[in-house]
């Protein structure tokens, strides 16, 4: 299992003479450099980079040292290959790696929020005609409440084929953003979830495409998925939320099928699902990327499962948590452990109940 593959900024060493020991962490051995070939023993942790800043994979016999096998590559230089004290070695998902892990950074990298440029305090909902786009210039947007009941109106009301970007949203969250079809959320951060930080109401056929943003501080779900068509996730970070996406478990007319695609997305202390979705209507979850970054050793579950309700019937119920299933498509391969994170690895042949 890999454990780091998330490029971070260790620090500057104290040796600043030797450009050598800046290309590898401190203590460890470079094994070769930027395009030659590297051989290690079986699960062996790497770290690809330079001038301080690496790339971390968990590695088994040959590979070549290059961006494809890391995922990236620091500009600036050549890239080193590297192994530390100890290496090669395969511990158990709660032990560290044999160096200290990086901090996390609060952000997915390159998609930090801004600082703001104002604090915006909406009286009522501002809707974002269809197939416009709404710039909001790093202000801060607040309308009302800031807890999870239910009901709430939106701060962004958007409308089909329409753009909100640059969006920070304050406190007073009430319920998020409401997408009614088709539409992009670029470069929107959410200081406090509220109700739900987005909720997808589109029709089938629809995409609500969310990249380069952040999620912070909501006790139920982030990403509500009530309509049809597709949920897409990518670079991303979210933390101190009960789910990332939960797509209706119990809503009116309820059915599916709806898919969720989550690509390239760090998680921070979720203290229960990542995606839990319906399989009964047809629902389906892709997941690549996924790094869990908690401070805790809460087992986190990936692909929830559920027996969704049509509302009036009763409630929705947990199935299993899945891998490798026409419902959940992730394996844990394509999920990245920063210490003391675990997984919740309870998989089930197809659906079945968990205590």
């Amino acid at each position: 299992m890999k454990y780091i593959h998330v490029l971070f900024a260790l620090g500057a060493i104290a040796a600043a003479g030797s450009a050598s020991a800046a290309n590898r962490p401190s203590g460890w051995t470079t094994i070769c450099k930027q395009g030659q070939t590297c051989t290690v023993a079986a699960n062996t942790n790497v770290a690809f980079g330079r001038a301080d800043q690496f790339y971390y994979k968990v590695l088994s016999g040959s590979f070549a040292c290059a961006q494809a096998t890391f995922g990236g590559v620091v500009a600036g230089g050549v890239n080193e290959c590297s192994t530390g004290p100890g290496t090669p070695t395969t511990p158990p998902p709660t032990n560290p790696p044999p160096t200290t892990p990086p901090p996390d950074l609060g952000y997915y990298p390159g998609c930090g929020m801004p600082t703001n440029t104002q604090v915006v305090q909406l009286s009522a909902t501002q809707v974002v005609p269809a197939g416009t786009v709404f710039d909001g210039q790093n202000k801060v947007y607040n309308l009302s409440g800031g807890g999870n009941a239910e009901g709430q109106p939106p701060v962004f009301d958007v409308m089909d084929g329409a753009t909100v970007k640059n969006v920070i949203i304050g406190p007073l969250a009430a319920d998020g953003i409401h997408c009614n079809g088709n539409c992009t959320l670029d470069h929107v951060w959410w200081q406090d979830v509220g109700e739900d930080a987005a909720s997808a109401l589109g029709p089938a056929g629809t995409v609500m495409n969310v990249t380069c943003g952040a999620a912070y501080n909501g006790s139920d779900k982030t990403f509500q998925f009530n309509g049809r068509g597709e949920l897409r996730i990518s670079n991303f970070y979210v933390a101190n939320v009960g789910k990332l996406v939960r797509t209706c478990g119990d809503c009116t007319g309820n059915g599916g099928p709806r898919k969720v695609f989550v690509n390239n997305l760090i998680v921070r202390d979720v203290t229960s699902t990542v995606v839990g979705i319906n399989s009964n209507f047809g629902d389906v979850a892709t997941i690549r990327g996924l790094t869990l970054n908690n401070s805790g050793t809460g087992k986190t579950k990936i692909c929830q499962v559920f027996k969704g309700v049509v509302k009036g019937s009763g409630s929705s119920t947990a199935l299993g948590v899945e891998f490798n299933t026409p419902a959940c498509q992730v394996s844990q391969a394509d999920v990245t452990l920063m210490p003391p994170s675990q997984m919740n690895t309870t998989a089930c042949t197809g659906s079945c109940p968990i205590p």
